[in-house]
């Protein structure tokens, strides 16, 4: 699959994300980072990653404290 203006923004996204302040190796933010690397093969695909981003995303902000990503 060829790199689409969606996949260019979510890698972007992945080069924001932080990991916690408390610990060195993050699993949350590690988790966060490997769904924002993910190549949709197909259309529902695609959606199926945004609604585990999305998942993630809740978990990643718990575990960090703060609002990373403002949309």
């Amino acid at each position: 699959m060829y790199a689409t203006a969606a996949t260019t923004i979510r890698w972007l996204r992945m080069t924001q994300v932080k990991n916690c302040y408390k610990l060195h190796n993050c699993k949350c933010a590690d988790d966060l980072r490997k769904n924002l690397l993910k190549l949709p093969i197909s259309d529902y695909d695609e959606i199926q990653i945004e609604k585990e981003i999305e998942n993630k995303q809740k978990i990643y902000h718990e575990c960090v404290g703060e609002n990373i990503f403002v949309e």
